[in-house]
């Protein structure tokens, strides 16, 4: 296979161009020039969630077999090589990689971590991941359920990090808040609610190809987390932050002017309204299509992001997922075939507060619940407009913030609880048409997957759940097609199929795009080599001018 050789970073370095002129900016963390503070929003329960907010510190910790460049081009890291023959992947590992608990990286390390993956979370199944094999101290077969061209591209995601071996045999618990790797950086310490401090692993020597290679140059890293997008800007402003992460969107502007910045919109799917296809008005694909018609999602998302954030038409697809299927023109804002869709569907009179009713009496209204760790201020506001819009045609739409406490109890994923479900996932593959929209098995409970993001459990519900599914297909077609997608052979004609899927999805209104889930970063000009890829920033070349 054809590996670029370089190692490509986001242009965020700042050349010796810039010279004093950015003196306002040295404040107290530029005075720290071995120390990076960076400002982060939200705070995981634990560095195994399956979640990108927990990626994004674990990168400084664990290495991963293959590395991404910002260019999205492959590179080796822990594995020197890899090939692929159908149902199985071979990946060749280097022989110098210790862990920082001493223990040499070896394939039977390997597979034990991909044995852990499985364990850990529903989602890696419906990746089609299914068993390792160790076939010599440093050569590994990966197993896959059916043929997965996108296998060692997931792979770069520190969510398929590697953790030491004996590591593994600890507590999840203590796993997650202290996860041992072979990484450029050691976790030193949690302070709960404030940070997360990490030191060089001066023992480093195995950089991606083509970086330094050796130990990182910061000496510590300090991941604080702000959850207010105003005060990070703040500490910026006032030269008390090197970094920050999603800036408000009011200011994007301005700071790309002022500092270093670099946006990467996440794989996967980006932030999409699910429309529950199972219980209530949306299962009428007339009042689904007519939602989409009045919707005006795409002058929402410009309107309260400001260019911060791109408006994203395709509800199943994110614009860095392989096979992409542009969908922006979709659905174009129309209330008048909008109330034409609802009157046909048989709401044809409005109540005197303006909502449509049927001949029932029946009002035509709709639940929105918004995670508070899935959907930001901002995307909060941006659910409010929403709000407003559809009502012009008739829609009653009731946005809900859940609270932490229902989150863990599973609220609002029953069919009966939710209409709309607003949200993304993140994975560098089109094998995310698979996680959410396999049909749910024998066992069709959704309320354990957020109970198991706070909690020390692991996926062991029997009988298939899918609690990703939120669109409650049980459309078994369309999941054999996803496979089918995966199993051919000619790119052009794989791309040509999962193309045919996101159309699919587009054309039953099961799933809206809103708006990309961006990762927006601001630093100083003094900062150089920040990389940053679809699924991280990462700090192992940042130095300070």
């Amino acid at each position: 296979m054809h590996v670029s050789r370089r190692f490509a970073t986001v242009a965020l370095a700042a050349a010796a161009l810039f010279g004093p002129t950015w003196a306002a900016a040295q404040g107290a963390a530029h005075k720290q020039q071995d120390t990076l503070i960076y400002l982060h929003s939200i705070e995981p329960q634990s560095l195994f969630q399956w979640w990108t907010q927990a990626t994004y510190p674990k990168r400084n910790v664990l290495d991963s077999l293959v590395y991404l460049d910002g260019d999205n081009k492959l590179h080796p890291w822990l594995a020197t090589s890899w090939s692929h023959n159908g149902n199985v992947w071979t990946f060749k590992l280097r022989d110098d990689v210790v862990f920082t608990d001493g223990t040499p990286l070896d394939a039977a390390t390997v597979a034990k971590n991909f044995d852990f993956w499985i364990k850990l979370s529903t989602s890696v199944p419906d990746s089609f991941f299914k068993e390792a094999k160790v076939v010599d101290a440093h050569t590994v077969e990966l197993h896959t359920s059916v043929p997965q061209p996108y296998l060692a591209d997931m792979l770069s995601s520190a969510l398929f990090g590697i953790n030491s071996s004996p590591s593994l045999d600890r507590d999840l618990k203590e796993i997650g808040e202290k996860p041992i790797g072979s990484g450029p950086f050691t976790l030193k310490e949690w302070k709960r609610g404030e940070e997360i401090v990490f030191e060089r692993n001066d023992a480093y020597q195995w950089g991606p190809e083509g970086s330094h290679g050796g130990p990182a140059y910061l000496r510590t890293v300090r991941w604080k987390f702000v959850p207010d997008a105003n005060a990070r800007w703040l500490a910026l402003e006032k030269g008390e932050a090197d970094l920050i992460y999603e800036p408000p969107s009011v200011k994007w502007k301005e700071a790309q002017g002022k500092y270093l910045t670099s946006q990467q919109l996440a794989p996967g799917r980006g932030q999409s309204l699910s429309l529950n296809v199972e219980a209530g008005p949306f299962t009428d694909k007339r009042v689904r299509q007519a939602f989409a018609y009045a919707s005006n999602r795409k002058q929402i998302a410009e309107s309260v992001f400001r260019g911060a954030v791109p408006y994203e038409g395709n509800g199943a697809y994110s614009k860095t997922t392989q096979e992409y299927l542009n969908l922006d023109g979709a659905y174009p804002h129309d209330p008048a075939k909008a109330i034409a869709l609802l009157e046909a569907a048989g709401y044809q009179q409005l109540n005197a507060e303006g909502y449509r009713v049927n001949d029932a009496g029946e009002v035509l209204e709709i639940v929105l619940p918004l995670l508070p760790t899935v959907v930001n201020q901002e995307g909060t506001i941006a659910a409010q407009a929403l709000q407003a819009e559809v009502k012009k045609v008739g829609f009653k739409l009731n946005t809900v913030v859940l609270t932490q406490t229902e989150l863990a109890a599973g609220r609002y994923t029953k069919a009966d609880e939710y209409d709309l479900y607003q949200g993304y996932w993140t994975l560098y593959a089109p094998t995310v048409l698979s996680i959410n929209y396999r049909p749910a098995g024998e066992n069709t409970s959704t309320a354990t997957i957020y109970g198991r993001q706070q909690l020390n459990q692991y996926a062991s519900d029997s009988g298939s759940p899918n609690a990703h599914n939120r669109v409650r297909s049980k459309d078994w077609q369309f999941q054999d097609a996803i496979v089918a997608a995966h199993a051919t052979t000619d790119p052009a004609e794989r791309s040509k199929q999962f193309q045919a899927l996101q159309q699919q999805v587009s054309d039953e209104a099961w799933a809206l795009g809103f708006y990309g889930s961006a990762y927006n970063l601001a630093g100083q000009k003094y900062l150089q080599g920040l990389a940053h890829n679809t699924d991280t920033p990462v700090f192992y070349a940042v130095k300070k001018q």
